[in-house]
């Protein structure tokens, strides 16, 4: 899609319902900078890059930051980071449910989402201390590079490609539910395939933590709009593809001539 359709297309709904939701979730995290959040979970890791014994590194670190409140600070980054990428099954599930369920499928939907999502938060975070216990100082860094390699691969390509396809929805009583319930769940699981590894970065962010945030969200949704291509090893979608600057490079010249 083209830059102009693209962006004129965020003022049709739900774009901005969705972007305004991403904005709330982006105040309450700016509003609990300062006490148990994730940026502290970060800074506070790199005082244990001695400890030998991750387990040991681990209950010291929740010992720091209570596990209900980094689950908090996980669910607000979060409401601050997805809402902009649920467009499409959102009105895939509005579209495919009676008027009078919309609102309650939409929810169900939500509801399996975010279970798999709040699920996986945990599991990213430990393999965040383990990476900053592992390397330290480059643990940012070795981040980004993961996430810029899973961005190239076949693999998150493929979970893209999933992702895109919609389930059908049905229209009465409990099996409508248990549609838009796995249909959620089922979105959650390859959204967490396809974005792991950005997530990933804004937690290794340590003070960036906030505007990392803002660039992994903005980075997952360009990769969701990138037109479908095949699981291949291809130029992640957010960085310019040398051949196609080479081209337009040459052509500019040959017009000067």
């Amino acid at each position: 899609m083209q830059p102009g359709p693209l962006l004129l297309s965020f003022t049709r709904a739900p774009w901005p319902l969705l972007f305004a939701t991403a904005g709330l979730g982006l105040a309450l995290c700016l509003y609990t900078t300062g006490h148990s959040t994730l940026p502290a979970f970060c800074s506070a890791v790199g005082g244990l890059s001695i400890v030998t014994s991750w387990p040991t590194a681990l209950k010291a670190e929740l010992a720091l930051n209570p596990a209900q409140h980094m689950l908090a600070d996980w669910a607000l980054m979060l409401l601050a980071m997805m809402p902009p990428l649920l467009a499409m099954p959102l009105l895939h599930v509005w579209h495919s449910s009676l008027p009078r369920r919309r609102i309650r499928a939409a929810l169900v939907f939500l509801l399996g989402y975010t279970v798999l999502w709040m699920a996986a938060g945990p599991l990213l975070m430990v393999l965040a201390l383990l990476l900053q216990l592992s390397v330290a100082g480059a643990a940012l860094a070795t981040a980004l590079l993961v996430a810029l390699l899973w961005s190239a691969s076949p693999w998150q390509r493929e979970a893209l490609n999933r992702g895109h396809r919609m389930r059908r929805i049905g229209l009465f009583g409990w099996a409508a539910d248990r549609d838009c319930l796995v249909f959620g769940a089922t979105h959650g699981a390859l959204c967490i395939a396809s974005c792991w590894a950005w997530m990933l970065v804004p937690l290794l962010g340590g003070a960036w933590h906030i505007p990392l945030m803002l660039v992994a969200g903005v980075i997952m949704l360009v990769e969701r709009l990138a037109p479908g291509d095949r699981p291949r090893w291809h130029w992640p979608a957010i960085l310019p593809r040398l051949d196609l600057w080479l081209l337009i490079t040459r052509k500019v010249a040959h017009s000067h001539d």
